[in-house]
């Protein structure tokens, strides 16, 4: 199959974790960068920092789902972990089942919710390990019936992602781990999301744009039921 239509060199992708550990029950995204296509061997470099294949569970074989734009569409294909090549650059074998398709749209809502926020872990080994803790202690049986400590913040939410204000600076890339109180008589929603956008409102606050790359798939189910039942009113 010809990919080369479709990836070049400094393309952004995304990369969805497809493993029976992880399918139906989170879900798990990375951006990656297009470094070389030669054939069916995709090579990929990772924003996250200059050992970040390391800080990632990858095994010979693992399931991917590769997802970009082009020409107007969304473009996706399948492959698996072929190799690492260096600290933040790996290969994956592509599949031949590329298709193209209209991109369904997020619905997204305005509201006035409790957050509480934090990007203080530089690497995504550690954030990812700080998640796996959050969603442990939210659920366990000895999780209070009220949480505390969130700040009511005006944001825009879907299933996929969130906008607010912060502190300066924001990088595009960085991660954070963002709860989220939809004040539905359940656990915050808890998941690591990436920068991927930001503009400046003033010298203490910037509006950044977040795409949830680590969420349990319920939790992204209440964000969907939240907005439908908000839309309603």
């Amino acid at each position: 199959m010809n990919y080369q239509r479709y990836f070049k060199s400094g393309q952004q992708l995304l990369l969805k974790a497809q493993s029976d550990s992880v399918q139906d029950v989170r879900t798990e995204l990375m951006t990656v960068f297009v470094v070389s296509l030669e054939e069916d061997s995709l090579v990929l470099s990772l924003p996250y920092g200059d050992d970040a294949v390391e800080q990632y569970p990858f095994s010979e074989g693992l399931p991917f789902e590769i997802s970009t734009e082009a020409m107007g569409l969304g473009i996706r294909t399948t492959g698996s972990f072929k190799e690492k090549i260096d600290g933040n650059q790996f290969a994956l074998k592509l599949n031949p089942d590329l298709q193209m398709f209209q991109r369904r749209i997020s619905q997204r809502f305005n509201c006035q919710l409790g957050i509480r926020f934090s990007r203080a872990a530089n690497s995504l080994q550690t954030m990812r390990e700080i998640w796996e803790k959050n969603i442990k202690v939210l659920y366990s049986p000895e999780a209070p019936l009220v949480f505390s400590g969130f700040k009511s913040s005006r944001i825009n939410i879907s299933s996929g992602g969130i906008r607010f204000a912060i502190k300066p600076p924001a990088d595009q890339g960085e991660l954070c781990l963002v709860l989220i109180n939809l004040e539905d008589s359940k656990p915050p929603i808890c998941a690591i999301a990436e920068i991927v956008w930001s503009y400046q409102e003033d010298e203490s606050a910037m509006t950044a744009g977040m795409r949830f790359i680590n969420i349990l798939s319920e939790d992204q189910q209440r964000i969907d039921n939240f907005i439908a039942k908000n839309n309603k009113k």
